[in-house]
């Protein structure tokens, strides 16, 4: 049966558009007719990212979280001239109904043509477009837009936002411009750009991550380096000169949404997700960007082993182990973090952290090492570079307690079990002894305390041949390709090189009580 409210929106729709416009300016006059009466954003994420003073927002994660809604609410509701991208014109289809709804009810009429366009009161626009095909982006050259929006930007080249995005202005007094791009975690390697653009939010390497809130201003500049884009992050708003050039920094931030953010989808629509093949079913429940990260060519170790050696640990092995292993990873001032890293059994613990300011000198060290040691375990101490040198002087020199010396440089003399090449290194070679422990096939059962940020280190470094052996990046140049040093994985390779002969050492202490219990009890065990 038609309602009289279809009737009245078939009429408008029917109208001449001088004569929809009319209506619309005497319904505005009247106050008839306010925009919260047809759309406001849901409380939580979609009201901060409505609500955004960044230049570039990042916006979802996880799949149901709103994300097509915002960018409506926003296109509709709070700009004058909008421009609404996905990769193809056919998956706008989708959008375009639900605005087409929302503009009904508004008496705006409805978007239509080919491409989608519609023009409204006031000179108002809301455009759409693709950049799937190639030179797409070019279509958009000079077109001044305040609002830019990228559904599903993961899924687009991301040379193609930049240039876009060069003419989000306006000449209205008063009307902010904004870039937003919607999307869910990038899938096989593709969108993985999005993790370097936000960094501080989504990549446990950057040294804000953690540290910095959902929705807070950071300020960045983008460079072009020829084959990437790289960011370039700075303290505030202010001009700086970068590389010789004079740079205006913008503002971004990332507010992430999940499922359980939208009033309107409920359990029915995770049952549905959860028939996605992983990592994608993952990604998209938990809108984890670093779920479905396509591993490198020559990654050592693959993102999976490290995945099953999380689910280990969940899963309690060696839960009751004494402490056979720390291993110290040292920094003395500066930037980089000093790391002990505890091992019970084949159980990696929480590892303990301090910054490179609390542990300036061998003493600093030394006293937390003494403090964190238990059950007699070995200590090992990395010394590459001799920044370990006053730790161990304090430990051996002051408090007769015996230390092992780990020097990444320093020569191998081993080989790959399974191809027999010689390693390079000694960094090579521990690195490769875990890629080895932790093969699905290998049985040793290594469980590592779930952690991002080991993670993320573990799985950053590539190797090569160099010589006819094997090579691993060193940690300058991890530091120099990511930005930050992982000192939290060195020093798990530490405590695992060094897990053999902490059990040997073990075994021959335990025979030695033996041995004495029997000098002092002949009769013992008669």
């Amino acid at each position: 049966m038609t309602t009289a409210l279809k009737t009245l929106i078939d009429h408008i729709d029917k109208m001449p558009a001088e004569d929809r416009v009319a209506l619309q300016k005497q319904l505005d006059e009247a106050g008839v007719l306010d925009q919260f009466d047809v759309w406001q954003p849901q409380d939580g994420p979609q009201t901060e990212g409505y609500f955004s003073e960044a230049d570039l927002t990042l916006y979802g994660g996880a799949a149901g979280g709103g994300k097509t809604d915002l960018i409506a609410g926003l296109a509709l509701f709070a700009h004058h001239k909008a421009v609404i991208f996905r990769q193809s014109l056919k998956s706008l289809k989708g959008l375009i109904e639900r605005m087409n709804t929302l503009m009904r009810l508004a008496g705006l009429g409805k978007i239509s043509g080919n491409p989608p366009k519609w023009v409204g009161p006031d000179e108002r626009m809301i455009e759409f477009g693709h950049l799937g095909l190639p030179g797409a982006e070019e279509d958009w050259q000079g077109r001044d837009h305040d609002l830019k929006a990228f559904d599903e930007g993961a899924q687009m080249d991301p040379r193609k936002i930049i240039f876009v995005l060069g003419w989000l202005r306006t000449t209205r007094p008063g009307q902010r411009c904004r870039g937003l791009i919607a999307t869910n975690p990038p899938l096989g390697g593709q969108g993985d750009f999005l993790i370097e653009w936000f960094a501080p939010w989504l990549d446990p390497l950057h040294p804000l991550y953690g540290k910095v809130k959902p929705g807070e201003l950071l300020w960045a500049v983008f460079l072009d380096d020829g084959d990437a884009i790289r960011t370039v992050w700075v303290d505030g708003p202010e001009p700086v000169e970068i590389e010789g050039e004079v740079r205006t920094p913008k503002s971004r931030t990332f507010i992430p949404a999940k499922r359980q953010d939208n009033a309107y989808l409920d359990e029915s629509y995770d049952a549905q997700l959860d028939q996605m093949p992983e990592p994608m079913r993952t990604a998209l429940r938990t809108g984890d960007f670093q779920a479905a990260r396509q591993d490198h060519d020559w990654q050592v170790i693959p993102s999976e082993w490290v995945d099953k050696a999380f689910q280990r640990y969940d899963e309690g092995i060696d839960r009751d182990k004494p402490m056979n292993v720390l291993a110290v990873d040292v920094a003395q001032g500066g930037k980089d973090k000093t790391v002990l890293q505890p091992l019970h059994g084949r159980r990696f613990e929480q590892n303990i952290i301090r910054k490179g300011a609390d542990t300036r000198d061998g003493s600093d060290v030394g006293s937390l090492i003494i403090r964190e040691r238990r059950d007699n375990a070995l200590i090992v101490v990395d010394c590459t570079g001799g920044w370990g040198g006053d730790t161990v002087g304090f430990l051996k020199r002051e408090n007769d307690i015996p230390v092992e010396k780990c020097v990444f440089s320093s020569q191998s003399g081993e080989r790959a079990k399974d191809s027999r090449i010689p390693f390079y290194n000694l960094r090579a070679q521990l690195y490769w002894r875990l890629r080895e422990a932790l093969h699905p096939k290998s049985g040793q059962g290594l469980a590592i305390k779930r952690s991002a940020t080991v993670k993320a280190q573990l799985t950053a470094h590539r190797w090569k041949m160099k010589g006819g052996k094997i090579l691993i990046e060193s940690k300058e140049e991890i530091k120099e390709r990511l930005g930050s040093s992982p000192d939290e994985a060195d020093a798990i390779v530490e405590a695992l090189g060094w897990k053999d002969k902490a059990e040997v050492k073990q075994v021959m202490k335990q025979r030695r009580q033996i041995q004495t219990a029997a000098l002092e009890d002949p009769l013992a065990g008669f």
